[in-house]
């Protein structure tokens, strides 16, 4: 066999070991510890049913919580609000009760520092409504 060729099928093999590693990670991620993350939207809520507090715990779950999800760990922007707060108000958004429409909508459709923007075309003005329902305590 000449060099190309075992070249060539070690390669193949190696590929064929990361696809197959790959291919097992979602089943690792439905079994972790912490919330579903927004990377992992096929086992997460659905966002068009129950009431609107509870599409817009789906919408959360969905789009927000790889960074805002209750425990700092693997939740960046939980980490950064308990940084720039220093326990004066809670770290994370779920547990905000001075959030308004106006504020989670801005936020949202125009980001801030880190936190990218989500576009009409990603999260639409219903999810919007939905996640504002949620977060925002009246």
């Amino acid at each position: 066999m000449s060099r190309h060729r075992r070249s060539e099928l070690r390669s193949r093999f190696f590929l064929a070991i990361a696809i197959a590693h790959v291919a097992t990670l979602p089943a690792a991620a439905q079994d972790a510890p912490f919330p579903i993350a927004a990377w992992s939207r096929t086992t997460a809520a659905p966002e068009t049913t129950g009431s609107l507090e509870e599409r817009g715990a789906a919408v959360f779950n969905n789009w927000c919580s790889a960074c805002h999800s209750r425990g700092p760990q693997n939740a960046p922007g939980t980490t950064s609000l308990q940084f720039k707060y220093q326990g004066a108000l809670p770290a994370a958004l779920e547990d905000r009760e001075d959030l308004t429409a106006e504020l989670v909508a801005l936020y949202v459709r125009e980001g801030i520092a880190t936190m990218p923007f989500l576009r009409k075309t990603e999260l639409g003005d219903a999810d919007l409504e939905a996640l504002t329902a949620y977060l925002v305590k009246n």
